[in-house]
């Protein structure tokens, strides 16, 4: 009777050590049941702002898919490089369809599976060759991106090292500087890119069908927000979403369909 009574105590301590170790397994950990999203407001067509209280775009409707059931999701508007500030101090619980980089993942946990892909390429005048094979060929010209935007570690730590490259506030921006000749190509993402030039419609402007970076977009936790225990089923749900083809189908409908915000 003693050795099974010890034996019990002994299992009883490893299970309690365990749980302790584990709050979400306790059902002490918070609860997630609502969350705070935000997203870059000028992003399309993955998702843009609408007024000071809202988003639109393929992001916005995946998220909707994403999310367990009994979550709830409130957005909030604010310039890109302060939802990532916010993200960082947790006053942000999940950010919407952004790249990964080693900073970023300092204070954002990401999906495991992406939202959508978003090779970054370069986009040029038709009139102006620059024929480019690699990331050399953009020595010696004049370059653009948007402020806050980011291809990767090692292009990111390139360009800043061997390129002239100048940062504007929005893909609109840098549209308009590369079709006065103010700069002699602009970096950004394929798909926020090809809908702003499809809008503008003036046919002076190409993308390059070399990408930069063949990178893809992920949603992301505040690594201090409560809400982070959702990552792995928000992952699998993304990926579920990705095979079926819901995705896609998402991404086409609003680069076709909405207007430019």
């Amino acid at each position: 009777m003693k050795v099974s009574t010890m034996t019990a105590c002994l299992v009883l301590a490893v299970l309690l050590q365990s749980v302790l170790l584990h709050p979400a397994l306790a059902g002490t950990g918070p609860a997630c049941t609502s969350l705070v999203y935000s997203a870059n407001p000028q992003y399309p067509p993955f998702h843009w702002a609408v007024g000071e209280k809202g988003f639109e775009g393929a992001s916005i409707e995946l998220l909707a898919l994403a999310l367990p059931k009994g979550v709830t999701a409130r957005p909030v508007v604010y310039p890109w490089k302060r939802v990532l500030y916010l993200a960082e101090q947790g006053r942000i619980d999940l950010v919407v369809s952004l790249r990964k980089t080693p900073e970023r993942e300092q204070y954002l946990l990401f999906t495991g599976h992406r939202s959508f892909p978003n090779p970054a390429v370069v986009f040029v005048r038709k009139d102006r060759t620059l024929p480019v094979r690699s990331w050399q060929d953009l020595k010696g010209h004049k370059g653009a991106i948007s402020l806050g935007d980011s291809f990767g570690e090692e292009f990111d730590r390139y360009w800043r090292r061997e390129l002239d490259i100048k940062e504007a506030n929005t893909v609109v921006e840098n549209l308009r500087r590369l079709d006065a000749g103010d700069v002699d190509y602009f970096i950004t993402g394929k798909y926020p890119g090809t809908y702003y030039l499809d809008r503008i419609g003036n046919g002076r402007i190409v993308g390059l069908d070399t990408p930069v970076t063949g990178r893809s977009v992920y949603f992301a936790f505040s690594r201090k927000s409560p809400c982070a225990l959702l990552v792995d089923e928000v992952s699998r749900r993304l990926e579920e979403l990705e095979q079926d083809g819901t995705a896609q189908k998402l991404l086409e409908k609003y680069m076709k369909s909405h207007p430019a915000p």
